[in-house]
């Protein structure tokens, strides 16, 4: 895949200034860049399909690679999809979890399209953006101006990353990031109205307009939790022992107001404090390691989720006095023990995959100020161990009513 985006980013300039009729390199947009993704990203072609485009007659601005999930749309022109966005310049290419503009601007014209294109992006953004951290939410910018279609992607991206063109991923980091926006396009697709685009589509722009996505957010300020994390090897965790149960308190019900939330600093946020837990745990079981005089095996403790990516299933691998692996995922609170966590389904999959030396260490009470904190664990199949409660629910009737 690496060789791929840097061939297009590479010669694509220089091939707009040749005929576009059966050029060597439009071709290989259209024909060989889906194949090559399909191919060394293992994409199930029953599900989802892989389009190139470097334009229709004429070379576009912005060429692109999409997948389509087949149940929700099989165009770039309605709906949404994953798409790799070339810059105008060339200068990199992104990977974007994008909509169709096209389907905005038919219905509600340029002007009023743009607006309401943009609303769906946010409400996205913000039903997205506490499940997923790995990418961005920002704005994206295509280097071009006055240009209705590259506006629109623009527009329409949800989330996704950037690739500068003197920095490409390798093909492993590539097909992870691919891999990875592929489930947040499933969690997308899981929340579509009735499987309707359109349905979705007005249920959003209409619960925007009434503020009903923008929530006060929660007091917690995690401004300059950055320091924490620059200095982990000073931090303290205090091992606690594992409650046989317990239920989480009640949470202050939501409050709905019309106050724009700052979702972007939420997930970052987010984040960074999930990324600081991680770092605590790191330090806390190399010096376990190094305390108990195994220091041979300290120095093959490794933060898998910052080196391999979050593919691997769990965050940290450390060992037990013995040698045996531990697979320890951290999930990180500023509250106490008592405090309800997000967990997903992935990581109840792999902890039951991984039942034998699999570890949930549970972060809490996390103190930027002081940087420490306390946890306690739990080991084996998270399903069985957890109460879990799903996030949303759809009332489709009611019951006794008088």
């Amino acid at each position: 895949m690496r060789e791929l985006l840097l061939k297009i980013l590479d010669e694509y300039n220089s091939a707009k200034k040749e005929s576009f009729k059966a050029h060597q390199l439009a071709n290989y947009l259209r024909v060989n860049s889906g194949q090559i993704i399909e191919k060394e990203a293992s994409i199930d072609t029953l599900k989802y399909k892989v389009e190139g485009s470097p334009g229709k007659g004429n070379w576009a601005d912005i060429p692109w690679i999409a997948i389509f999930d087949k149940d929700i749309t099989m165009t770039a022109t309605k709906g949404y999809d994953i798409v790799y966005l070339f810059c105008a310049d060339m200068s990199g290419v992104y990977i974007s979890l994008n909509q169709g503009w096209t389907y905005f601007k038919e219905k509600y014209g340029i002007k009023e399209g743009r607006k309401k294109i943009e609303q769906v992006s946010s409400a996205w953004k913000n039903i997205l953006s506490s499940t997923l951290t790995d990418f961005s939410y920002d704005s994206i910018d295509l280097r071009i101006k006055n240009n209705n279609l590259a506006e629109g992607y623009e527009l329409g991206h949800i989330c996704g990353k950037f690739y500068d063109i003197n920095d490409i991923l390798s093909d492993k980091e590539l097909i992870q990031d691919l891999q990875k926006l592929l489930g947040v396009y499933r969690e997308l697709k899981g929340r579509l109205r009735e499987s309707s685009i359109e349905k979705t589509n007005d249920y959003l722009i209409v619960n925007s307009d009434l503020g009903l996505f923008e929530k006060v957010e929660d007091a917690d300020d995690l401004d300059g939790i950055e320091s924490s994390i620059e200095n982990y090897t000073k931090s303290l965790l205090e091992r606690e022992e594992c409650p046989t149960s317990f239920v989480a308190k009640d949470q202050k019900p939501r409050e709905f107001v019309a106050k724009k939330t700052d979702f972007l600093k939420k997930a970052k946020n987010q984040k960074k404090l999930g990324y600081a837990g991680e770092l605590m745990v790191l330090n806390y079981e190399f010096d376990l390691l190094n305390k108990n005089g195994r220091a041979d095996l300290a120095q093959k403790v490794k933060h898998i989720s910052e080196d391999e990516g979050d593919g691997a299933g769990y965050d940290i691998l450390s060992y037990e006095l013995d040698g045996r692996e531990k697979h320890i995922e951290v999930k990180t609170t500023t509250g106490d023990s008592d405090t309800p966590f997000n967990i997903t389904d992935s990581e109840l999959e792999f902890s039951g995959l991984q039942d034998s030396n699999y570890y949930l260490y549970r972060v809490y009470e996390f103190n930027k100020e002081k940087n420490q904190g306390k946890f306690y664990y739990i080991k084996g199949h998270l399903s069985n161990k957890l109460c879990l409660r799903p996030q949303n629910y759809i009332v489709n009737g009611l019951l006794n009513v008088e």
